[in-house]
């Protein structure tokens, strides 16, 4: 796409700078094996990205649990948040990408997440990353999750950044399409959970990894 000028990096953070996708989905099956039920493959690579609300509505809907959709998110938060306290870890890279961003670059940095303020809060310390963000939107603060725009419409707002002039760093291809409608270059970074969804090739470009991601940045702007 050739050089472009950039202002700021917009993260996910879910699957993206911490490997939560899979301690998410053993709080899921840990959540409906009390109902006899458990997730899909499919259904599981429909939620990726998506706001832990949302996922409920779905999960309620397709496996016609006898809970509201906000019992279901409850329930499930109640096990996920106790997995996060001891056992997030961050993805390969994510430090030292953070850490360059911050010291070698004047690029602003936000964190556009499907994850609820609750869950953010508490995540962010426990990986120690709970300085690195000019600004944080996350589900809670939105009326509409990925794959709609708005979150990343946010994020570019709070910095005061044109979206143009911003880069999205996603996972998964419901991020990748928000970012996308918002107007920023995206940059899809697929762990082994979201690589095979289709979709990802709608970023300007997919990357091996968040080692990758400096390279990409050093080599376009």
């Amino acid at each position: 796409m050739g050089k472009r000028k950039l202002d700021a990096v917009v993260f996910d953070f879910d699957g993206l700078l911490a490997d939560s996708e899979p301690l998410q989905i053993r709080a899921w099956q840990e959540f409906l094996a009390g109902y006899d039920s458990r997730l899909s493959d499919s259904l599981i690579n429909e939620m990726f990205g998506l706001r832990v609300r949302d996922s409920a509505k779905v999960v309620q809907e397709r496996l016609g649990l006898p809970l509201s959709p906000e019992e279901v998110m409850h329930g499930r938060d109640e096990i996920f948040l106790k997995l996060v306290a001891t056992e997030l870890p961050l993805m390969t890279g994510a430090r030292e990408l953070v850490g360059w961003l911050q010291a070698e670059t004047s690029l602003r940095l936000a964190l556009a997440t499907s994850g609820h303020r609750r869950y953010i809060s508490a995540a962010l310390s426990v990986v120690n990353l709970q300085d690195a963000f000019e600004f944080i939107v996350t589900g809670d603060d939105v009326e509409n999750g990925k794959p709609h725009p708005e979150i990343y419409l946010a994020a570019a707002n709070g910095l005061s950044v044109d979206p143009s002039r911003c880069l999205a760093l996603e996972d998964a291809p419901h991020g990748v399409r928000s970012a996308k409608s918002a107007g920023m270059a995206c940059l899809a970074v697929p762990n082994e959970m979201t690589e095979s969804i289709p979709g990802l090739d709608e970023a300007d470009a997919i990357v091996e990894d968040l080692h990758a991601v400096r390279a990409w940045i050093e080599a376009n702007t």
